[in-house]
């Protein structure tokens, strides 16, 4: 089926080229830098555009831009009502795609996508569908099954919960081990030394699918001669031991 996407960025660059490879043929490509139009175009033999009304006639028109302006591509969008209008986001409702197009849809995958990191297998990112009829989620679904392995329908308020839940167990814990990786620098030490560690948290978090059974450390411990000792040592760094401290009381007053 012919699809029309709008954006270029992370998560589209990864997206286009999934569907091409799942059998879908990519017409157009929109972004308001043409050069990024351009690049993923040219990756997915499509045409770049710079403008929403030069898209022409799609089955499908994929939204994948920032969730600010995603009504404003929604307005501009030259759509029939043959059509379905998909936007990719996790914490967007489909009922902003509803007040200007007939059918409507959502496609969002879980993952954390960057165009310096191309994903090297898409059939292994969970994607979550949502349309607002029985025949448009069929459609959906038949294009989705195609790129992964795992297709599940949410509404849009289970998607929200999922977005929230995917900022703390990506965002965040990528910030903490941003946190990790500055304290092994001063300290002059090989932050390499704890991927074994993190990996092991990992694995046993998802093993047994209850990681607040699994919780270790000072803070579970209780031991506080360890814990002052760690706020002392990062009295240089105001935000980090503010940080230390609030999630250590977090988790004194819930495991």
């Amino acid at each position: 089926m012919n699809i029309a996407i709008v954006g270029a960025g992370n998560l589209a660059s990864s997206l286009a080229p999934a569907l091409v490879e799942s059998g879908q043929k990519i017409t157009r490509i929109c972004s308001r830098t043409f050069e990024h139009a351009k690049i993923l175009a040219q990756k997915v033999n499509a045409m770049a555009v710079s403008n929403i009304s030069d898209l022409g006639a799609a089955k499908f028109y994929i939204l994948a831009t920032p969730d600010s302006e995603l009504e404003q591509a929604l307005a501009a969008l030259p759509v029939d009502n043959n059509s379905i209008v998909m936007h990719v986001s996790g914490s967007t409702s489909m009922s902003v795609i509803e007040k200007y197009h007939k059918n409507c849809g959502v496609l969002y995958p879980l993952q954390t996508f960057s165009t310096a990191r191309p994903i090297a297998d898409f059939s292994n990112v969970p994607l979550f569908i949502e349309a607002n009829s029985t025949e448009n989620l069929e459609q959906i679904y038949a294009v989705a099954s195609k790129m992964s392995k795992k297709v599940v329908e949410l509404n849009s308020a289970q998607r929200l919960g999922l977005h929230i839940s995917a900022v703390f167990a990506c965002n965040f814990v990528n910030s903490m081990l941003a946190c990790s990786a500055d304290i092994c620098h001063l300290y002059d030490i090989d932050f390499g030394h704890l991927q074994a560690l993190v990996q092991e948290t990992v694995d046993k978090a998802f093993a047994g699918n209850n990681p607040a059974k699994l919780q270790t450390g000072p803070a579970k411990r209780r031991d506080l001669q360890t814990i002052d000792k760690h706020i002392e040592a990062l009295r240089n760094n105001a935000e980090m031991q503010q940080l230390y401290e609030k999630i250590t009381k977090y988790i004194i007053n819930t495991r």
